[in-house]
């Protein structure tokens, strides 16, 4: 009974040490995905005719539980333990993404997930954390010693990870992953010279998947083109979120999101602005706003390169994340079946969101010398 007095004692001293603000912003968001989550369940359920009303619900509680513990698991962390495991889960995901490309089953055009029954996993998801600190990594000791090609490798890695991922074709997730690695690249230094260079290839390379891949090609001008059936995911939620006012229907009360398609998932957003109205809408997207200022705050302040990257790129990775799923819920960018972090439908993305999460607590724990000022760490 002592022992595990000690252990408890242990794991709350830990829990201390966690940023509060952070810890309660991630309870905050997980809670939420269940509440918008009972609110799309009964639209998405009689669409693909479940007679549980609230399945999705269900689950998505059952997935918030085990991001919970995913979530602490991981912030238990040291930055040693964390180098390790970042390792460890991006060597077992990368060829998962390449084997979902391959042998996965076809839904909607693309194969990105493994049916194991009772659960999809799409392997990308747990791979995007695991490639942050992979990166932040690579990049940190290529800033302590300028002879190491860590530069190199990280643009390497990302380059396998995007063939991977087209393969499928994950077009979003590639886009996204990109996106994060900018700011890692420029925070460890990296010349202007190059910057313009990648800029360069970027828009290359946005120019051949447009030519050589049909379906974003199709995504894209209907974008362009909002017209006809193709675009009615889209229109659907804009009518969806004009609907829902200042105030919103009212809980429950959502009427258009009967007829969006993914209104648990890809379109979850536009469920939250017609029930909850625009007061809510932008209470979302200010907690996103939260998150990203005392995530990137925190990491400006850390001590060691590896963790200030480390950080920075994990808070970037769920901001943009969530930045772009709102985006294309506003028709402001081509449709790319992105998930709003913690909030919409997976068990996926809610493990990955949850993981990215428990690493920056992991990260931004207040211990000795983790700070370059120590008295303003939890300012």
């Amino acid at each position: 009974m002592s022992a595990l007095a000690d252990r408890l004692g242990g794991a709350l001293d830990r829990v201390r040490t966690y940023d509060r603000p952070l810890l309660i912003t991630a309870l905050v968001l997980f809670g939420l995905g269940i509440l918008f989550s009972m609110a799309a369940s009964p639209a998405a359920t009689a669409r693909i005719r479940i007679d549980e009303a609230f399945y999705f619900a269900g689950r998505q509680t059952a997935y918030a539980a085990l991001g919970v513990i995913v979530m602490i698991a991981a912030a238990s962390l040291e930055p040693r333990q964390l180098r390790r495991a970042g390792t460890l889960l991006a060597a077992i995901f990368w060829p998962l993404c390449l084997l979902a490309a391959w042998f996965g089953p076809e839904v909607k055009g693309a194969q990105r997930w493994f049916d194991l029954g009772f659960f999809s996993l799409q392997p990308s998801e747990i791979l995007k954390p695991a490639l942050i600190i992979v990166w932040a990594w690579m990049l940190s000791e290529s800033m302590k010693q300028p002879k190491f090609p860590g530069r190199v490798i990280a643009v390497v890695l990302l380059g396998l990870v995007a063939a991977a991922l087209l393969a499928q074709p994950d077009v979003g997730q590639t886009a996204l992953l990109t996106l994060c690695l900018v700011p890692l690249l420029v925070l460890s230094g990296l010349a202007f010279r190059w910057l313009i260079g990648g800029a360069v290839f970027a828009a290359g390379a946005a120019w051949a998947i447009y030519k050589f891949y049909p379906h974003a090609r199709e995504r894209v001008d209907t974008w362009l083109n909002p017209e006809g059936d193709a675009a009615y995911q889209v229109n659907r939620a804009l009518d969806a979120i004009a609907a829902g006012g200042v105030f919103g229907r009212g809980p429950g009360e959502g009427v258009i999101k009967r007829s969006l398609p993914d209104a648990h998932a890809d379109f979850v957003f536009a469920v939250a602005a017609e029930e909850f109205g625009l007061i809510a809408s932008i209470g979302l997207i200010a907690i996103f706003g939260f998150l990203a200022f005392r995530g990137l705050s925190r990491a400006s302040r850390l001590n060691e390169p590896f963790e200030q990257l480390a950080a920075a790129g994990l808070i970037t990775l769920l901001v943009a994340q969530a930045a772009i799923h709102i985006a294309v819920n506003l028709s402001l960018l081509p449709a790319k079946g992105m998930t709003l972090p913690f909030i919409s439908f997976g068990g996926s993305s809610m493990i990955g969101s949850a993981l990215a999460l428990g690493f920056c607590l992991s990260l931004l724990r207040d211990r000795p010398g983790a700070y370059l000022f120590a008295g303003r760490a939890r300012e």
